[in-house]
């Protein structure tokens, strides 16, 4: 084989040392990312796929990209959350092009903009198995994340899925010391060669977690920064931990007025996708560069740990399967924390039961056309795909499009697209991480761009393989906050943060970055590319502004999306010579 069979260019948008290869007999093995694997493990996994074994890509822990290149054929995959996207399309030549950025890849097919993709990613971001092998661009397609692109020589590409995790049947005890396993080697691994080692101190179980296992996995002493908000806790118990944890050097940085949301949209360094940071992009290009000025060379981040450890409400519907008992006990928990009626909740899990995913699909499509409105609050996410809160500002237009993919998707899923046997709380909270994933990896990016070696170790494939060994009832309940993570490190990091059961709430900064920047905000829903692009009501959107102005609650999240997709597209529309194109990544071509 040759070596234009498969080529690298541009480059890769990490560091350096994060592109390996190793080569054996019939395959050229290749890395691109973190992977904790030694070269003796890589190259045995590139003879095992040498002699035919496929499988063996999909023991490859850590969060990279593989490919494996034979005399005929070229085999891609990503990592498991989906933080390492494979974009791939066709040039007009007939060539097949691999990269790990979407617009790149658009330069070569003429980098028209997909309104279905926008308006499904808007509207249904819990249903990530329909939009995810799609991108912003027509043309520009993503792999599934667990899946493996095989491309031969005479042309031929398909795609399928290669991972398949054991069915979750692992207890509290067993699972949490493989996740404790799984943490330790990928926060070791990762600062053991670091010189100037940086993490977050949230005082926040996930990343306090993450910042006390590097501590004292590095002798030289580990930066731990808390980012400080009026009336907000979180600074404290970060204060208390530090304390007592020997080589932790606590940093406290004040947010100041000027990084609130929605400061400074105009100068967004504009990501590869749509991306809800890019609403906080104030905050994160202040935040990132404070980082960059201590001279970190690894920041680790605990982001991504909602994600793995604990599994959406929709679990209950599981437990109405398993057990009527279990689902009341489970019900009225959560109804005591959050001033429900319990028997709302029982309900809604029975419901779940009898509904399959293809019905929710098509049930979904049914509110988006007839604009029928969606019932709110806690309980409706004890569903397969939660509840559209976006209807009030999509377009007729933009509510028939995605009703139309729904429709269709729902005539071929017969459930969603999972790498296992998984109940529904365990399918509806992956799709979730796989969402989380592709958005993550924008972050990361942008850390890049800015100096940062940014790192989420929550999203490793092992510490992912760990939380999905045991179901979501068991890693999820009420009585106890991330009993998964609980369990892993009871006895590594110290008792209180084990024990705390609140989490710090900064919507304030939200709503009052939303006041400030209210003019800002109404200028840019008027005459929007998202209006243009027929998705979008921009009276509806100014209404959400003003009600959140005012005081009121609005859907955040969505609301960022929003804010972030119509940067993202007049973006693409006219790029300011201010800001430089960011590097590409990693691109292949075949031939």
């Amino acid at each position: 084989m040759d070596a234009a069979w498969l080529q690298l260019s541009h480059g890769q948008s990490g560091p350096a040392d994060q592109v390996r290869r190793v080569d054996a007999p019939n395959c050229r093995l290749m890395v691109l990312g973190y992977c904790g694997a030694t070269d003796a493990e890589l190259a045995s996994v590139a003879r095992r796929v040498g002699r035919g074994e496929l499988d063996a890509l999909s023991g490859v822990g850590g969060s990279c990209v593989l490919i494996a290149v034979g005399p005929d054929d070229a085999f891609v995959i990503g990592d498991l959350a989906g933080q390492r996207v494979v974009f791939y399309t066709h040039t007009l030549d007939g060539d097949l092009l691999l990269g790990s950025h979407a617009s790149h890849l658009a330069e070569s097919t003429g980098k028209v903009v997909a309104p279905d993709w926008l308006a499904a990613y808007l509207t249904v971001p819990r249903a990530s198995d329909l939009w995810w092998t799609g991108s912003p661009w027509r043309g520009v397609h993503a792999l599934r994340p667990g899946w493996a692109l095989r491309a031969s020589r005479t042309g031929k590409v398909e795609a399928s899925p290669l991972v398949n995790l054991d069915e979750p049947l692992s207890d509290l005890h067993t699972a949490g010391a493989g996740l404790a396993l799984a943490l330790r080697h990928a926060v070791a691994d990762r600062v053991s060669g670091a010189e100037r080692p940086t993490a977050d101190l949230s005082g926040g179980l996930d990343s306090s977690t993450l910042a006390v296992l590097a501590a004292r996995a590095t002798p030289s002493g580990l930066s731990a920064i808390t980012l400080e908000a009026a009336g907000v806790e979180d600074s404290a118990l970060a204060t208390s931990i530090a304390e007592t944890v020997p080589g932790l050097r606590h940093l406290r940085w004040s947010i100041p007025d000027s990084v609130l949301p929605y400061s400074d949209l105009d100068a967004v360094l504009v990501p590869d996708e749509p991306t809800t940071f890019a609403a906080n992009a104030a905050r994160t290009t202040w935040w990132l560069r404070r980082i960059a000025g201590l001279k970190s060379d690894v920041h680790l981040s605990g982001e991504g740990g909602d994600a793995v450890l604990m599994a959406l409400p929709s679990y209950l519907g599981d437990l109405a399967s398993r057990s009527v008992r279990q689902l009341w006990s489970h019900a009225l928990g959560w109804a005591k924390l959050r001033n429900l009626p319990s028997h709302a909740l029982v309900r809604a899990g029975l419901a779940l039961r009898g509904t399959s995913y293809s019905d929710a699909l098509r049930t979904l499509a049914v509110q988006l056309v007839t604009s029928e409105s969606t019932p709110r609050g806690w309980a409706t996410l004890v569903t397969w795909l939660g509840s559209s809160r976006t209807v009030d500002w999509l377009t007729p237009e933009a509510r028939a499009l995605v009703a139309s993919k729904l429709h269709e998707y729902a005539g071929v899923a017969v459930g969603p697209v999972v790498p296992g046997r998984f109940g529904i709380g365990d399918s509806t909270s992956w799709l979730s991480l796989i969402g989380f994933g592709r958005g993550q990896r924008l972050y990361a990016d942008t850390a890049a761009r800015l100096g940062v070696n940014h790192h989420a170790p929550y999203l490793d494939n092992e510490v992912i393989r760990s939380c999905w060994s045991a179901a979501a009832w068991i890693r999820t309940t009420p009585e106890r906050a991330k009993p998964l993570l609980a369990e892993a490190v009871a006895d590594l990091v110290p008792a209180s943060l084990v024990q705390r059961t609140t989490k710090g709430d900064y919507s304030g900064l939200a709503y009052r970055g939303l006041k400030r920047n209210a003019d800002f905000l109404h200028d840019l829903f008027t005459n929007s590319e998202l209006a243009a692009c027929g998705l979008v009501d921009e009276e509806a959107v100014r209404w959400t502004i003003d009600t959140g102005v005012a005081g009121l609650s609005i859907p955040l999240g969505a609301f960022d999306e929003l804010v972030s997709t119509e940067l993202w597209l007049r973006a693409q529309r006219s790029r300011p010579a201010s800001q430089p194109r960011p590097k590409e990544g990693h691109l292949a071509r075949t031939r």
